[in-house]
């Protein structure tokens, strides 16, 4: 028993995602009642969420406002943040249309 319980801590943490994500070095501004407006890069967009760098205090449970490549406003929560780094993900109220994902893609190609 001691053996597979050492083997399960070394085994590699597979994350199990909802959605594939694509990675898009985007301008993005953040929106929220407590801070107000920011402007920072999103690192990867899904149809269920986000990851962004910007500045800013983000707890967990945050509402936020995404506006993406000056394209549309998506309201979403905070799921995790890094303060470390500035890094936060969301996830979208709503998710988004696939073909809404694919073009803001295209934009920033």
């Amino acid at each position: 028993m001691l053996n597979l319980a050492c083997t399960l801590e070394k085994s590699p943490r597979v994350e199990q995602r909802k959605f594939t994500r694509i990675e898009l070095g985007a301008p993005v501004s953040v929106r929220s009642r407590e801070s107000g407006r920011e402007t920072g890069m999103i690192e990867n967009l899904s149809v269920g969420g986000c990851a962004i760098v910007a500045p800013g205090v983000y707890p967990v449970g945050a509402r936020l406002f995404v506006t993406i490549a000056n394209f549309q406003s998506f309201a979403g929560r905070v799921v995790w943040h890094n303060a470390v780094d500035d890094r936060f993900g969301i996830e979208f109220d709503t998710p988004l249309h696939p073909a809404i994902v694919d073009h803001i893609a295209r934009l920033k190609a």
